[in-house]
């Protein structure tokens, strides 16, 4: 009896997991994250969910001043500003993006999934209901930041950024060309910020960012010129009567500069300019 009873919870216990492994409840693994956004930003929420078989996943909306209103989000809704992308593999993943934000799109979003094969089925109540997932995204008014360049002389500038109203308290000001970090006040006051170029060049011209880290990060563009300095390839080019011979001029100016061929004086048209 013994060595049945063995082989009996052995059968049982097979069954019992293989049917678990045939089918299984929706569950998140990864919900979307409440955000406080500027207006014109863009946003990005997403899920993931898994269970078998795999969920179908959507995307609600709910108005701050609404009550119990939500209403379905489809791509290319609201004016072409949303955007779904799902994947149904090993699990379903789906991500919403809203673009060019306004202060309606606040509110709340909802992930919802479910397996349950009835799930969309009108005329019938879904055995499992759909699971919920929400983020908040509060959409507010930018603040206004004071920027310019001032030329202390011919090669020094000095950079200055205030911001007028952050949104929230400020944690330090990066000062950025392009990727790179050039400057980073980490002490206070911040609300009025410099940055100072002791040579003006073509190597440190450019668009400057004044990035104030506060929540949302507020950033304003300050652009500085210096003249074009532009260089030959070659001195001087070589050629028989009937070759082609092709002279190369470079420029690492910023603004980029129009060009113009010469000959004697003379205009050379149907010059390849690359910027």
């Amino acid at each position: 009896m013994m060595g049945f009873c063995m082989v009996l919870v052995t059968v049982l216990s097979t069954l019992f997991l293989s049917r678990a492994a045939t089918a299984s409840t929706a569950g998140f693994i990864k919900s979307p994250l409440s955000e406080v956004k500027l207006l014109g930003d863009d946003v990005e929420l997403h899920c993931e969910v898994i269970g078998k078989p795999i969920p179908e996943a959507q995307w609600w909306f709910e108005r701050d001043e609404s009550v119990d209103t939500f209403m379905q989000l489809w791509d290319g809704a609201w004016q072409d500003r949303i955007r779904i992308n799902a994947t149904y593999r090993h699990h379903a993943t789906s991500t919403l993006s809203v673009f060019d934000l306004t202060t309606s799109d606040s509110g709340t979003y909802e992930c919802r999934a479910s397996n349950d094969p009835d799930r969309n089925d009108l005329k019938k109540s879904p055995r499992i209901k759909w699971i919920r997932s929400q983020a908040n995204i509060i959409v507010i008014g930018r603040p206004e930041i004071i920027a310019d360049v001032e030329m202390k002389n011919v090669n020094e500038a000095v950079l200055f950024c205030n911001l007028t109203n952050p949104p929230s308290e400020i944690k330090e000001v990066l000062w950025k060309k392009g990727e790179e970090v050039v400057f980073t006040h980490k002490e206070p006051p911040f609300i009025s910020v410099t940055y100072t170029i002791s040579k003006v060049d073509y190597h440190s011209a450019g668009e400057y960012v004044c990035l104030f880290e506060t929540t949302p990060p507020v950033n304003a563009t300050i652009s500085v010129k210096a003249a074009p300095h532009v260089t030959a390839y070659k001195a001087s080019e070589n050629g028989n009567e009937g070759e082609k011979v092709v002279l190369i001029c470079k420029s690492s100016s910023y603004p980029s500069v129009m060009w113009s061929w010469y000959k004697s004086g003379e205009n050379v048209e149907g010059a390849i300019c690359v910027a």
